[in-house]
């Protein structure tokens, strides 16, 4: 129990380490007048990421010295995108009024089931190589280049240089925070699972992913009240590419990842079914409905229920 409780601290630390660098980013990004294009780009949608990667490259380290643990990298990358399409996405449409343009439809919400898909089967076979890894860090810089050609990017100093150095502050020691919370987060998630007799897969799709996707519920809900939809569903769909792409395909550069296909494969369809239905939902002229959203945490439930059967069996 013990144990338990320590790694919902490192979850929390990962946590406010990613609040405090966002916010130092957020703050130099306004200095230096960017777009809120280019904000929400790069600091929020990779930003409030920073969690999921940091733990994906201290699992890979640790797979490095003989000691797998692919299954918390792989179970937190899917646990973290199911969260965020579902409960996540569901609180923030209870809070606020929801829609997309069919501009961001037609791109981001169209490279959202693709991710899953590629994902998929680069690890169909059993393992995520070096290979793979390459192809999804490529796919991923291609689609991130290609929304900032769309965007016309501009920057401007201010006067006040002088005055910035507060916020590089903000993000050194959120970064630090980050650093030091995914080592501990990664190294308790080990403890856990071998001390209660359950899969590494299991502890990263359920208790992981939820602390990790902290950032996203964060960022998403606050968007949402505020009445800044696009913000709020680009920053979820944005982060769920991402998610699948990047903390993988850097972990796999590392070492590489064994999958457990057959236990994966209905996490896999629940994610491709959920982005679809969303997909759906935001078509809709009204965009997000209030029980719709209601839907989705409901959803979300009945999935952590069969997760836990599941693993019992």
């Amino acid at each position: 129990m013990l144990i338990f409780i320590y790694l919902i601290c490192s979850l929390l630390g990962l946590w406010l380490g990613t609040e405090v660098l966002i916010k130092g980013a957020l703050k130099i990004a306004s200095f230096y007048n960017f777009s809120h294009v280019f904000i929400g780009l790069t600091v929020l949608a990779i930003g409030s990421d920073l969690p999921e990667l940091f733990v994906a490259i201290k699992a890979s380290l640790i797979s490095n010295q003989g000691l797998d643990t692919s299954g918390i990298i792989v179970g937190n990358a899917l646990g973290s995108s199911i969260a965020q399409i579902s409960v996540i996405l569901g609180i923030a449409g209870m809070a606020g009024y929801l829609t997309l343009t069919k501009k961001q439809l037609m791109g981001e919400g169209l490279i959202m089931p693709l991710s899953i898909v590629l994902t998929f089967l680069v690890a169909y076979d059993g393992v995520i190589s070096l290979t793979d890894g390459l192809i999804l860090i490529l796919a991923y810089l291609v689609y991130y280049i290609s929304l900032l050609r769309l965007e016309k990017v501009t920057a401007h100093e201010t006067k006040q240089k002088g005055r910035a150095w507060p916020y590089i502050l903000y993000i050194l020691a959120g970064g630090f925070l980050v650093i030091y919370a995914s080592d501990l987060v990664v190294e308790n998630a080990i403890i856990l699972a071998e001390s209660w007799g359950i899969r590494q897969t299991f502890i990263g799709i359920i208790i992981i992913s939820l602390g990790t996707s902290l950032p996203e519920l964060a960022v998403s809900l606050n968007a949402a009240i505020k009445g800044s939809a696009g913000l709020s569903v680009g920053n979820l769909i944005g982060s769920n590419i991402f998610d699948l792409w990047i903390p993988v395909g850097v972990a796999s550069i590392i070492a590489p990842i064994q999958v457990n296909i057959n236990y994966l494969i209905p996490d896999f369809i629940v994610l491709l079914a959920v982005s679809c239905l969303i997909l759906i939902f935001f078509n809709k002229t009204k965009g997000l409905q209030k029980k719709e959203a209601l839907g989705l945490i409901v959803f979300y439930i009945v999935y952590l229920g069969y997760k836990i059967v599941q693993n019992v069996g």
